[in-house]
């Protein structure tokens, strides 16, 4: 019997082709099976929500916690603690932490207690006087259709919305109290569940940021295990870089957010604008959203103040105006520690795919997800690039057409020659005239 050889050709395409049978008999299994596999994430995801609400927690604060425990703590306990170095670093280490949760409870607690009960009051404001804004809106339209035909057209227009309004809330929320009522404490307890997801995702967080060495040294041995030396050195330095974009961009844009609100929050209360609270509230959490989070909180702001009083409403865009070009210009290049690399373009594509995934989430989100993608793909190629002996500066290969397969030149777009000017005969002087003999 002649020995059998295998032919690692054949065998290499026919493991090739059954994955890609295997890999497309799963895909389109997900495809019919997909509510019942969103259904079991949503029921792993609501388990696990209080792990995530610890480690999105434990990742904020950790840079706080740092600073705290290389800044002050550390030096203090070693102090302390000269004969037993570890038992001062473990001191550091959960002072840091407490401090630093009680910083982040506090600055919540102050921002609720100031913001609240402005809140309460401009929304009970806005419905005490929605009667008034109506009367308001008639007399403009009655001021802006004095003796024309559209007058009684606008007004019946205003009398039928408001009309509409009234039997609405007389018809539907009078009738389905008892089902709104049961929204509300359904509402009730899912506020109470999310409080106490959160609460035991700071108890997480605590455990998270006192051991984060062990568990990240746990992740790089794991990496390394699956992983050959090489791929798992390049995964571990682009987890460093998503670490540093994402990390910087978030908590860059929330202390920006929280500076913006604040100045707002001063100057109309200085101004003596109403609804402070309430925008305030819009225009901090829509600057989250880069590009056009200013425009969709200053719109609404404005409306509502030009309700009360059409001058300070004027004041308050030009002062947003201003505020977004200081914030612009000064706040966020300070607080940002990097810029993002993207140009124009590639933000606004960010913002708009992403929003339209995960709504306002993937608006704050999108641009350092695009970030991180965009610098990793340029990587990649710039890679591919220099194991080819290619030139990666990307001004090369604008004027170029072709690259030489032998000694990888560049060939350029020869330039269309600029005929020459023909000469143009200077004017023939006139013939000197001979003076008349005569004369």
């Amino acid at each position: 019997m002649k020995n059998f050889k295998w032919d690692k050709k054949y065998l290499y395409w026919g493991v090739t082709a059954f994955c890609v049978v295997v890999t497309s008999i799963a895909f389109f299994w997900m495809l019919n099976s997909w509510a019942g596999i969103r259904r079991i994430a949503g029921l792993i995801v609501d388990a696990l929500m209080p792990v995530i609400y610890g480690f999105l927690i434990a990742y904020l604060l950790n840079k706080i916690m740092v600073v705290l425990e290389d800044k002050l703590f550390l030096k203090l306990f070693l102090k302390l603690c000269k004969k037993k170095q570890s038992l001062g670093r473990k001191l550091a280490r959960a002072v840091s932490i407490t401090f630093t949760i009680l910083l982040a409870l506090g600055l919540i607690a102050g921002l609720l207690i100031i913001v609240l009960p402005e809140l309460y009051n401009s929304v009970m404001k806005i419905v005490d006087n929605s009667s008034d804004y109506f009367n308001v809106a008639m007399t403009w339209v009655e001021h802006v259709f004095d003796g024309r035909d559209l007058e009684p057209v606008a007004a019946k227009w205003l009398t039928t919305i408001s009309d509409s309004v009234v039997n609405w809330l007389k018809d539907n929320v009078l009738n389905k109290l008892s089902t709104i009522l049961g929204s509300i404490t359904d509402g009730v307890i899912s506020v109470v569940m999310t409080l106490f997801d959160f609460f035991v995702g700071i108890v997480i967080s605590v455990y998270l940021m006192y051991n984060k060495e062990t568990f990240c040294a746990q992740v790089k041995k794991l990496t390394y295990s699956l992983l050959r030396p090489r791929a798992a050195n390049a995964l571990m330095a682009e987890m460093d870089f998503i670490n540093d974009a994402f990390g910087n961009y978030i908590m860059g844009t929330i202390i920006d957010s929280m500076i913006v609100g604040l100045l707002n929050y001063i100057f109309m209360a200085i101004m003596g604008m109403p609804y402070s609270g309430l925008v305030t509230v819009i225009i901090a959490v829509t600057n989250l959203i880069p590009v056009f989070g200013p425009f969709i909180g200053a719109i609404p702001s404005a409306f509502l103040i030009l309700l009360e009083n059409p001058t300070q409403s004027l004041i308050f865009l030009v002062f947003t105006v201003v505020l977004q070009q200081i914030d612009g210009q000064i706040l966020k290049p300070r607080i940002h520690s990097s810029h993002s690399g993207l140009s124009g373009f590639w933000i606004m594509f960010a913002i708009l795919f992403f929003g339209g995934l995960f709504g306002i989430l993937g608006m704050v989100v999108g641009v350092p997800l695009t970030t991180i993608l965009y610098n990793i793909i340029r990587r990649l190629n710039n890679r591919r690039l220099r194991r080819k002996g290619l030139p990666e500066d990307t001004a090369l290969y604008r004027d170029m057409t072709s690259v030489d397969p032998v000694t990888h030149e560049f060939r350029f777009r020869s330039p269309t020659p600029t005929p020459e000017p023909e000469p143009v005969p200077a004017p023939e002087s006139p013939p000197e005239q001979k003076p008349d003999d005569k004369e």
